[in-house]
């Protein structure tokens, strides 16, 4: 992985956001086909900004999964006592 995302996931873990190296390379190759499908001229300089807002995008996702796996369970519990 390129120096300069590396430092973006090295920031998101020295703040205890856990990410993986592989999911790190996930959302790395999700931005280069973005850039592929948009027709991005100079990936180089477009590719940390893309990177770091799907980082974010990817770490919103995984809470609201959280969220919902914790509610469904939730309720299960709930409907098991009815």
């Amino acid at each position: 992985m390129e120096e300069t995302l590396q430092r973006i996931v090295n920031d998101y873990r020295n703040q205890g956001i856990m990410i993986s190296n592989e999911d790190a390379e996930h959302i790395r190759h999700f931005c280069f086909r973005k850039m592929e499908i948009g027709k991005i001229q100079n990936k180089e300089e477009y590719l940390p900004h893309l990177f770091k807002d799907e980082i974010r995008n990817y770490l919103f996702r995984k809470s609201v999964n959280a969220t919902s796996m914790l509610r469904m369970e939730g309720k299960e519990k709930c409907a098991a006592y009815v």
